[in-house]
C-alpha cells in the first residue's frame, strides 16, 4: 500500500502543477492533451486518440465535440473507412499549442531539475517495471511513450 500510496502522491502532484500551468493559458489536461496528439500525429481518429490518452471514446468524443464547437480542432471523414473520422488541429488549436507547449516542458524541466542523472535512471528502471506491470500487452519504452504524444521537448 505504500508504494501505491507514494504513486498516487506524485502523480497528483505532477497533476496540480501541469493543471495550474494549463489553466494560465485557458486549458484543462484533456484538451491539451488531445492538441498534443492531434498534432503529432493529423488525421488521427478517436479510437487511437482514446488509446492514446488512456480514456474511453466516449470521454474522448465528448472533450473533442467541445474543442470542434470552439474551432481548435477539425473532424473530416475518412477517405478509407466512411464511418470513421479524421481530427486536425485548426489554426487556432496550432497556435494555442504552439504558445503553451514550450512553457510546458520548461515546467516539466524545472519540476524534474530537482534529481540527478543517477536518480532519474534508477528511477526509470523502477517504474518501467511498474508500467510494464501494470499494462502486461504493452512493451512500455519512455523513450517512444504514446502518453505525452511527441518526442519530449520537440514542438
Amino acid at each position: 500500500m505504500q508504494l501505491y500510496e507514494s504513486l498516487k502522491a506524485i502523480f497528483l502532484h505532477i497533476d496540480n502543477h501541469e493543471k495550474a500551468y494549463l489553466a494560465e493559458h485557458g486549458l484543462n489536461i484533456p484538451r491539451f492533451y488531445v492538441l498534443l496528439h492531434v498534432s503529432d500525429k493529423p488525421g488521427i481518429n478517436y479510437i487511437e486518440l482514446s488509446d492514446r490518452l488512456l480514456c474511453t471514446k466516449s470521454n474522448t468524443t465528448r472533450v473533442v465535440r467541445g474543442m470542434i464547437q470552439e474551432d481548435l480542432i477539425t473532424r473530416q471523414n475518412d477517405p478509407n473507412d466512411g464511418r470513421s473520422f479524421q481530427l486536425f488541429l485548426t489554426e487556432k488549436g496550432r497556435d494555442i499549442l504552439e504558445n503553451t507547449y514550450p512553457g510546458f516542458v520548461s515546467k516539466i524541466d524545472q519540476l524534474m531539475s530537482a534529481f540527478s542523472d543517477e536518480e532519474t535512471k534508477e528511477y526509470l528502471a523502477v517504474s518501467q517495471k511498474i508500467e510494464s506491470s501494470l499494462t502486461p500487452d504493452v512493451q512500455f519504452d519512455p523513450i517512444k511513450s504514446q502518453v505525452l504524444g511527441r518526442q519530449y521537448g520537440r514542438i
